[in-house]
């Protein structure tokens, strides 16, 4: 009888949230606990443990901001360069040698699996970057002479070095990091000097991006010392504001704060993430205050919250359409300028988007850089004669969620009628990035055209432009136009090494122009960063990388 009454009671409240945009339930939890605790709702598909191993289009941050620190990070407003478990740094005046002089006295998490006996020092540094450019080698060494014994385990240090060839570190690879750094060594306890194979600006951008986590080095040796490796991903140790307690794989991660941090005190004492709901999931349990901030929320929905309890800002990323220039139809610059031309843009905006996105005028998202001698639009008015097309080009849509396109399959669907009207049959063909990767290796990614997208989660140019459109990415996952223009690698690789700002505007102005003449890739929206904040939570921003400071929010005591 009980649980038959509990199943009405169940049953009413979604149907009076189905009625109403105002909650009449909330749970159960003591008004002592909901005062000092957050529950922050999420995706799955933004969240990670090992943020280094991420996918690059995925939006780790949640953890990378609140569990781990990096070398630097980028200021959400000005976008600029802030030192972070770096306090100061220089670069040689021929921009191949970087210093970076770190901080001292910072701890690691002290947590129920791993006990730290030292301060973070260089070794970490030298490891963690090593580490994502696939360098292993130095682990077991360095184990032989901590475990006292002179030896150490032959099998375990070779499963993790052949386990590391294999693994991948997408973004790492896509900037080719390897290649970038010549050599890193420790010059003291505090002090990490990096050579460069050539100068690059850029490279402080890409240390300061939601994938350059720095990690413990003792604490990768003591699991190596365990035959235990595969820890190091799973439950993680950093330096952050906040520190994992708990994990419920598939549902939610519960943090505190660190005790011993560095720098500004966490103010939440519970902290929640919730990465168990969709986004009709998330808007009920945020209607129902079990969510205090939702990210992803549906646009569709957003009419039934306040505007009061919107908090947005735009996106850097770009959904955009690739055509495969390994494929003879699609070499026809007739052709892809009709289907420029035919694809409504506004029509996707408006109607998947619901006012969160923006057509997209230019392949580089204008909240990273606006081009002061004006846009290359991307709109075509071409009066040649179609090519004729003996079936229907292979449409392939990269069919998981991101912040650009949350309904990829809806979007090519409007696609597929837009070109459609002008005789442009298709056939739609859902994929994931697995899947490519795979036909890619096989020489089998025989597509036409690709529904596909990029994020940025730092301010550099170069890697946003680099990995969708070099030569040195074609054939790769993320170039899936499989496009090359010596002259455009020339013009961004000009722009990375000059310090002049007059000059980087004109060699990207005259890339958009390539871009715009040749048409690799058809821009289609910008999606805006947005949460939904309840009215108990203060003190809270997201930047255009997704960037949320959870260590910085504040809650209204008394309010849920």
């Amino acid at each position: 009888m009980k649980s038959f009454i509990q199943a009405v009671q169940f049953l009413c409240s979604f149907a009076i949230l189905g009625l109403n945009s105002t909650a009449y339930s909330a749970p159960s939890i003591p008004d002592e606990l909901r005062d000092s605790s957050l529950i922050y709702c999420t995706n799955a598909s933004s969240f990670s443990l090992n943020p280094q191993q991420a996918d690059m289009g995925a939006n780790v941050n949640v953890v990378t901001d609140q569990l781990y620190d990096k070398l630097f990070e980028l200021d959400p407003k000005t976008n600029q360069l802030k030192p972070m478990l770096v306090e100061h740094y220089n670069v040689s005046s021929d921009g191949l040698t970087i210093t970076l002089y770190l901080r001292k006295n910072v701890s690691f998490h002290n947590t129920r699996w791993f006990t730290p006996t030292r301060k973070f020092n260089a070794e970490d540094v030298i490891f963690s970057l090593n580490r994502m450019m696939g360098i292993v080698g130095d682990l077991p060494a360095l184990n032989r002479e901590s475990s006292g014994s002179g030896e150490f385990h032959h099998a375990q240090a070779m499963a993790y070095r052949t386990k590391a060839n294999l693994a991948h570190y997408p973004y790492f690879e896509s900037i080719e990091l390897k290649q970038k750094i010549a050599q890193i060594k420790d010059i003291n306890a505090h002090t990490v000097r990096i050579t460069l194979t050539e100068p690059d600006q850029a490279l402080l951008s890409h240390l300061a991006s939601q994938y350059a986590v720095i990690l413990s080095k003792e604490y990768a040796l003591q699991l190596n010392a365990d035959e235990n490796l595969p820890q190091l991903d799973l439950l993680p140790v950093g330096t952050g504001p906040y520190q994992l307690t708990s994990l419920t794989q598939s549902d939610y991660i519960r943090l505190q704060p660190h005790p011993k941090y560095w720098g500004k005190k966490a103010h939440i004492e519970n902290m929640v993430v919730d990465f168990a709901s969709d986004g009709t999931g998330r808007l009920a349990k945020f209607l129902n205050n079990e969510c205090d901030v939702v990210v992803f929320p549906e646009p569709s929905q957003l009419s039934q919250i306040p505007i009061e309890q919107h908090i947005e800002t735009d996106g850097a990323n770009l959904a955009f359409l690739a055509f495969n220039m390994q494929s003879s139809v699609m070499q026809n610059i007739t052709l892809r300028q009709a289907i420029a031309q035919a694809v409504d843009r506004h029509r996707l905006a408006r109607s998947l988007f619901f006012g969160t996105a923006h057509v997209a005028d230019q392949v580089l998202p204008e909240v990273l850089w606006q081009d002061p001698y004006g846009k290359v639009p991307f709109d075509y008015a071409t009066s040649h004669a179609l090519p004729y097309l003996q079936k229907p080009l292979k449409f392939w849509v990269v069919d998981e969620k991101r912040v650009f396109n949350l309904h990829p399959m809806k979007m090519a669907e409007m696609l597929r009628f837009d070109l459609a009207q002008k005789g442009i049959l298709t056939t739609l063909i859902p994929v994931n990035q697995a899947y490519i990767a795979q036909q890619l290796a096989n020489g089998k990614a025989d597509y036409d055209l690709i529904l596909t997208g990029w994020l940025a989660n730092n301010a550099d140019l170069n890697g946003f432009l680099k990995p969708i459109l070099s030569c040195d990415a074609k054939h790769d996952v993320t170039n899936l136009a499989n496009w090359c223009n010596p002259y455009f690698d020339l013009l961004i690789n000009l722009a990375k090494t000059t310090s002049s700002k007059a000059t980087q505007n004109m060699l990207y102005h005259l890339s958009q122009s390539i871009l715009q003449q040749e048409l690799p890739i058809l821009p289609l929206v910008n999606a805006k960063r947005l949460l939904l904040v309840s009215d108990s939570v203060s003190n809270i921003a997201i930047n255009a990388m997704g960037q949320v400071k959870l260590s910085e929010i504040r809650l209204k005591k008394h309010h849920k």
